[in-house]
């Protein structure tokens, strides 16, 4: 029970610093999230919270990086590879021996494989916080790719390094060609496990809706417990388990871009459930971090290890000296960042990046610390052995969360100075019209969509920005975002009903088969009705369309003569026999849509026209693939509104639109998403 009430309390604090981040947004959500956790620790609520280190990280540290590995853009990590590396392997290399060495000579007291530890603890970066900080401000192109490539790889260089020195530190056995040797069995051994535990888990989930099994919670579930899973396995194998979580998340989100054999709604659940687990989890750290501080310092106090006034100073000249290895790093190599600058063909530019000095500064101060420094700092066990306390732990971790602090509050009051110039800063910040707001948003959508599609799904991206274009035409009617919902709700009726009276037209005149009228409403049922069923009725629904797909995909393994080939048969003749008329049908919803629309409410007839219109051309793709160009552009589609959603919000977060604007803006993509749900598969 104590640890409910503990888990609730801290979620709640997720909720309410965000909450304050949105009424106060030029403070860090972070730093919000340290405050109210230490706020929550000094009240009378008997909180508490004790982990083991293994199942800190298995819990914390395995998800966190998956879902980042899952949706990091693979094109802009190749692009982008050099500065990535130089960052995330040869910066951490250099900030773990250098920076160890210099803390064991500040503390000699800590052993030099802890001072090694606690280096490879703040060697990570968390591009989350960066994000937060850096929300409408102007960084150098590709710098926030580098920051996201550099977080995600330096997290698993840092975390198998911090497991070697912390391994010399248990077992007081140290050999530089050992650990050299033991570092590239464990990271290489981990990076190829994740590889082919990824992809089993990707063939698992493909293998069972091929065989007809469609429930989509099951099949999101399987992809929630993959990273716990492979850690645990590639952890028993004795390699990292951190590398292979990042090599199996980079394989499921290759699996994602492509969207091969995935539904609208395994794409959508997916989403969501990561997008909600992800947020719950970096919360839940940065509020950890500020509920544990007081603990931290109090255990300081007791332990007596070092004064108060001491620790202080060397969190703040270690938080230095991290800064200026990280700035020497990016200031010698500048030109190796500077070279990514491309235009449109591909050519490289001469750099555009400001002053080698000050892109070293700039780049330097976004090298902020967070999730990952500090649950691979709680994971540091308390004995070395039985009886055996871990050298100055409390001091271990006092530094680490000062660091972060640190980082993050220099961080917030530096970069909005140095990102940009008073120029560029007034000009984005002058309020946007409605017109003008709602193109800036699909323009800036259409670019991200370039940027992350296009290589793996050319035709499909075309057909999403091919719609996005068309809304920016729309715009010049000055009715863009004078929607209503049961006009839209009312041509969607119009249509259906529409369908349903020439389908039976064609029955009676003998065109067609008669059981068709039957089957016409079980495929084209209107998403809205669907979710108003009772449970009863949707799980009969489910289990009817389980088992039709299931008899059609078995068709050619069953026996000819048997009745059950006889019945899929007729039912799978059915199906082709209204898919073959199902653009004539479409065709006779447009014309009644047409012939019903007023000078008032054309916009919304145009609006479900348009939708038609996809349905008409997704059937004609029919010859060639058309079930998997149809699952890749509604994803894209559903990508494609979720892209629109976090524009408006950093629009509103710098201010350049009202709060009523949001709300008007929000409500047009929500009918969009309604449409497009509303032409989904069930």
């Amino acid at each position: 029970m104590e640890f409910l009430i503990s888990f609730l309390a801290l979620i709640a604090v997720i909720v309410m610093a965000t909450v304050l981040n949105k009424k106060y947004p030029k403070i860090p959500l972070a730093l919000f999230q340290i405050g109210l956790g230490a706020l929550v620790s000094w009240l009378p609520l008997h909180v508490s919270l004790e982990f083991e280190p293994e199942v800190f990280m298995i819990c914390l540290i395995a998800p966190l990086l998956f879902g980042d590995a899952r949706v990091i853009s693979r094109k802009e990590l190749w692009a982008y590879k050099r500065p990535i590396l130089l960052l995330a392997i040869g910066l951490v290399i250099i900030t773990v021996i250098g920076l160890g060495y210099f803390i064991h000579l500040l503390l000699p007291s800590l052993p030099l494989a802890a001072a090694f530890a606690l280096a490879a603890v703040l060697s990570p970066t968390d591009a989350v916080a960066v994000k937060s900080i850096t929300k409408g401000l102007s960084l150098p192109k590709g710098l926030m790719a580098i920051l996201e490539g550099e977080s995600l790889l330096n997290d698993a260089a840092g975390i198998v390094s911090f497991k070697v020195a912390l391994a010399v530190v248990l077992t007081s056995v140290f050999s530089v060609q050992s650990a050299a040797l033991n570092f590239a069995f464990v990271s290489i051994g981990g990076f190829f496990a994740g590889l082919v535990l990824g992809f089993l888990f990707v063939k698992l989930r493909l293998t069972l809706r091929q065989r007809g099994f469609e429930e989509v919670n099951s099949l999101v579930a399987i992809q929630l417990v993959t990273p716990f899973i492979i850690y645990i396995i590639a952890e028993e194998l004795s390699v990292s388990g951190i590398l292979a979580v990042v090599a199996a998340g980079i394989i499921h989100g290759i699996e994602r871009d492509r969207l091969q054999q995935t539904s609208t709604k395994i794409q959508l659940t997916s989403i969501t459930t990561w997008s909600v687990l992800g947020y719950i989890l970096n919360g839940f750290v940065f509020v950890l971090l500020g509920f544990l501080l007081p603990e931290v310092l109090q255990g300081l106090i007791e332990s007596k290890e070092i004064t108060i006034g001491k620790a202080l100073g060397l969190t703040f000249i270690i938080a230095v000296c991290l800064f200026l290895i990280r700035y020497l790093w990016i200031f010698l190599l500048h030109r190796n960042f500077a070279a990514r600058e491309t235009d449109a063909g591909g050519k490289r530019l001469k750099p555009k990046l400001g002053s080698r000095g000050g892109y070293a500064f700039l780049a330097a101060t976004c090298g902020i610390h967070g999730t990952i420094t500090l649950a691979t700092a709680l994971s540091v066990p308390f004995e070395i052995s039985e009886g055996t306390p871990f050298p100055l732990r409390n001091t271990f971790l006092f530094i680490a969360s000062g660091v972060i602090l640190i980082s993050l509050v220099f961080a917030t009051v530096v970069l909005p100075f140095i990102s940009r110039n008073p120029e560029e800063q007034d000009a984005e910040e002058m309020p946007l019209t409605a017109e003008a707001a709602h193109k800036l948003i699909i323009k800036k959508t259409i670019q991200h969509l370039k940027a992350e599609y296009s290589p793996n799904q050319p035709g499909a991206t075309a057909k999403v920005i091919s719609d996005l274009e068309e809304q920016l035409r729309y715009i010049k009617t000055g009715k863009a975002l004078q929607y209503s919902s049961s006009k839209i709700k009312e041509f969607q009726h119009i249509g259906r009903e529409a369908e349903l009276d020439k389908l039976n037209q064609m029955i009676e005149e003998g065109l067609l088969s008669p059981q068709l009228k039957m089957l016409f409403p079980l495929f084209h049922q209107p998403q809205e009705l669907f979710t108003l069923r009772s449970i009863f009725r949707k799980l009969w629904y489910n289990f009817k369309m389980y088992w039709i797909k299931r008899n059609l995909k078995r068709l050619d393994q069953v026996d000819p003569s048997s009745d059950l080939y006889k019945k899929a048969k007729k039912a799978k003749d059915l199906i082709m026999e209204l898919k073959s008329v199902e653009d004539k049908l479409q065709q006779a919803a447009v014309e009644e849509i047409r012939s019903q629309a007023t000078e008032d409410d054309r916009f919304e007839a145009m609006l479900v026209i348009r939708h038609y219109s996809r349905r008409v051309e997704q059937a004609k793709a029919s010859k060639i693939d058309s079930e998997q160009f149809q699952h890749e552009v509604k994803g894209i589609q559903l990508r494609s509104i979720q892209v629109k959603r976090d524009q408006i919000q950093e629009l509103e977060e710098t201010k350049q639109i009202s709060s009523e604007m949001v709300f008007e803006l929000l409500q047009t993509i929500n009918y969009d998403e309604m449409l497009l749900l509303d032409n989904s598969e069930e």
